[in-house]
């Protein structure tokens, strides 16, 4: 696994493992620790699409809200095992991904984005106005689930680490993709999709492939969320939604898996932290993002290689005799 994961994301996984154990982490923190675990892994799987294959998906919010809606349905009509919740909304989503899929990866460019932004906002309209789900208000005061007979997720240190769970399982299925051959033909989609199409590559499919791995790992977010929120509603499906897991993926850095975790949990931080303070967090969160694109083009892991790069012209410093 170490071969697979490295020892960097190790070492973040046991370091993540021991955060509760801090004095400071409160309830309210837990939670806020879960949101952006969440957020982070979110914003990973849409870098499958915009870091490594060059597209760039405004409708990520609907296989979001889809999954949440997946599983608060099931969980309203009794069904409280977390794993047939799951079950379910990957075969919602997933259905709903290859319809728009098929469609948006048949076009290049803005017409890609628009398509996935078309699909959500229609989706967004049937749950706002479809009273069987509730309408405006959504589903609400679900029961919690349960991860296993008898064993229900109710405290904020249980869905933290169900939070932890999917981070980790997100991103070791993430990183086995991008390092596989599979991965590598993304790529070479994104630098030169003509000349990885006269290589022989049938690249439609391998577009449609990415995008439902893309929006299954983000859909499985969304039924987990309702298990923290007891409740779903058509707000998780906005386009602004999306935007913000866009600008996550930004802020962390673009074409990197760790990168965008990062940034949904800065992100989810900034937001909740400024939020408390002004209504009008959106402008200081929009000055964050043009200061890191201005000024860290690389994101926040971009950090590291900075680093690296300072520390390595210590390192070849000419050495300067004395008389």
């Amino acid at each position: 696994m170490s071969r697979i994961a490295g020892w960097p994301a190790l070492v973040a996984l046991i370091a993540l493992l021991l955060l509760p154990l801090l004095p400071f982490m409160t309830k309210f923190y837990l939670l806020l620790a879960f949101d952006a675990l969440l957020f982070g892994t979110i914003a990973m799987s849409l870098d499958l699409l915009i870091g490594y294959t060059g597209l760039v998906s405004f409708g990520h919010a609907a296989f979001y809200g889809l999954g949440a809606y997946a599983t608060a349905i099931a969980l309203e009509r009794g069904v409280r095992s977390l794993w047939l919740c799951v079950g379910f909304a990957i075969v919602v989503v997933g259905l709903y991904a290859v319809v728009v899929a098929y469609f948006a990866t048949s076009r290049r460019g803005i017409y890609f984005a628009l398509l996935t932004l078309i699909f959500a906002e229609v989706v967004y309209t049937f749950f706002r106005y479809t009273q069987t789900f509730g309408g405006s208000d959504g589903i609400q005061g679900l029961p919690e689930a349960q991860l296993f007979p008898g064993f229900p997720i109710e405290t904020p240190l249980q869905k933290y680490y169900l939070g932890l769970g999917y981070l980790a399982l997100a991103y070791l299925c993430c990183r086995v993709l991008v390092s596989s051959h599979f991965g590598r033909v993304l790529v070479a989609i994104r630098e030169n999709e003509g000349r990885a199409r006269f290589l022989g590559y049938d690249v439609q499919r391998y577009k449609m492939v990415v995008c439902v791995i893309s929006a299954v790992l983000t859909g499985i977010g969304g039924a987990i969320y309702p298990v923290r929120s007891a409740f779903a509603t058509p707000d998780l499906m906005l386009w602004t939604e999306s935007g913000e897991f866009i600008i996550s993926v930004m802020i962390g850095g673009l074409g990197t898996l760790v990168g965008p975790v990062l940034g949904g949990a800065f992100f989810t931080v900034l937001r909740d932290k400024v939020s408390s303070y002004v209504d009008w967090y959106a402008i200081v969160i929009g000055l964050v993002l043009t200061f890191i694109v201005l000024f860290m083009p690389r994101g926040l892991f971009g950090l590291r290689s900075l680093a690296r790069g300072v520390n390595g012209r210590r390192r070849l410093r000419p050495w300067r005799g004395t008389a």
